[in-house]
């Protein structure tokens, strides 16, 4: 029998490249010494919501090679490969929802669904185009809850900023009418 030549994504680890190396270290260090806070725990943290928030806010990012000036070496940051399988179903999810959504990418519904569910893994264009989301989405993050901070009071305050900011841009409308009308059809 013939062996079924499978690719799977999210089955090995992950590395943050240059800039966006950076900005995930920066997005999981303690900001408030006292305290221990943290924005994020782990970089596999970073890697699962950062999808999520590239897509939303429309916003792309082509790998980054920017390097220690010191040792002339890439910077980059890992995600050892056993946390990636374990939160492969979350990733998976995510991916899949981001091929179905994407009609810049794939105008064709049938195609879109294609890509997440019937031809995954065979197209590594889908999994660059998902990729550049990942490094948007940690752009994203680092511009709204990073810079210009300094203290402990500035993290918290660009936070609730950007909570405001996300209930404002995609939850505002979103009511319990709507809900209901959803799950009745």
């Amino acid at each position: 029998m013939p062996k079924e030549n499978k690719t799977y994504f999210f089955d090995r680890q992950y590395r943050f490249y240059g800039s966006h190396a950076l900005r995930v270290d920066a997005l999981t260090a303690v900001f408030d010494s006292a305290s221990k806070a943290q924005l994020f725990r782990r970089n596999l943290d970073v890697y699962i919501n950062a999808p999520l928030i590239g897509f939303l806010y429309g916003r792309m990012a082509d790998r980054d090679d920017t390097r220690n000036p010191s040792t002339n070496q890439v910077y980059d940051e890992n995600i050892m490969g056993e946390q990636v399988i374990h939160a492969q179903e979350e990733l998976l999810f995510h991916f899949r929802l981001i091929m179905l959504l994407d009609t810049v990418y794939e105008p064709n519904g049938e195609e879109r669904i294609d890509k997440a569910f019937r031809h995954m893994g065979k197209n590594s264009a889908d999994m660059e185009r998902f990729d550049s989301y990942v490094r948007g989405g940690v752009d994203i993050l680092y511009e709204k809850l990073i810079e210009g901070s300094s203290s402990a009071d500035d993290y918290i305050n660009k936070l609730y900023e950007f909570l405001e900011d996300f209930q404002d841009r995609f939850n505002d409308q979103v009511t319990g009418d709507i809900i209901l009308k959803l799950c009745s059809k």
